[in-house]
């Protein structure tokens, strides 16, 4: 699903279909919102390993690769029968996610290079945040959408809610529903997006 694919879905949740009432570029302001509130509530989403990494001689640290905001293991890379396998994790006790201080970009810091060889390839797992929205196609994070759909819902209900009227009476109404259903995701905060047991933040990244 992709973000113009949620709106449309609300669009038509808050009797609005055409967009007369709120635009398209205001449901990703209220996407964003939501996807925000997850990132703040401390939801993480898993990223795809990363294996750009190769280790140098005498090259102790490393940027950190992409959005990771949390790393879970690192492996060593090995050639067998012509395919780089990654058998070996790298002991946790040997590295550390640092500044190196002339760079506001956090690094991966090898305590010792012993047990690493040079021109190995090394493969990082871990998470990133939850995506903040800024355009209709972009994708949305898998598995948030019954999330998002329900706090951008509230978000554009409250919007809406202005006046006296029945139908005001209604939309606020339904904010406080689709607020109470979106809270529902955060007590349960399903497995898949909590932090992984034992992996490191990332500074910076928070």
């Amino acid at each position: 699903m992709i973000v113009s694919d949620l709106y449309a879905e609300l669009a038509l949740h808050v009797h609005d279909v055409a967009y007369a009432e709120i635009t398209a570029a205001q449901w990703v302001t209220f996407i964003a919102s939501a996807s925000r509130d997850a990132r703040n509530k401390g939801w993480y989403v898993r990223l795809d390993d990363d294996e750009s990494l190769t280790i140098a001689d005498n090259d102790f640290d490393y940027d950190v690769p992409g959005s990771f905001a949390r790393i879970g293991a690192i492996y060593q890379g090995e050639t067998i029968d012509g395919a780089t396998v990654y058998l070996r994790r790298v002991p946790d006790a040997h590295w550390v996610i640092r500044y190196d201080g002339a760079s506001p970009v956090p690094v991966l810091h090898f305590h010792t290079l012993s047990s690493l060889e040079s021109g190995a390839a090394l493969k990082i797992t871990g998470q990133r945040r939850p995506t903040i929205y800024t355009t209709g196609g972009q994708t949305i994070d898998a598995g948030m959408e019954s999330f998002l759909r329900e706090r951008a819902k509230y978000y554009a209900l409250q919007f809406l809610a202005a006046g006296r009227s029945e139908y005001a009476t209604w939309r606020q109404q339904m904010a406080l529903l689709a607020l109470q259903e979106s809270e529902k995701f955060f007590k349960a905060h399903p497995a898949e997006f909590r932090a992984e047991p034992g992996s490191i933040l990332v500074k910076g990244r928070e």
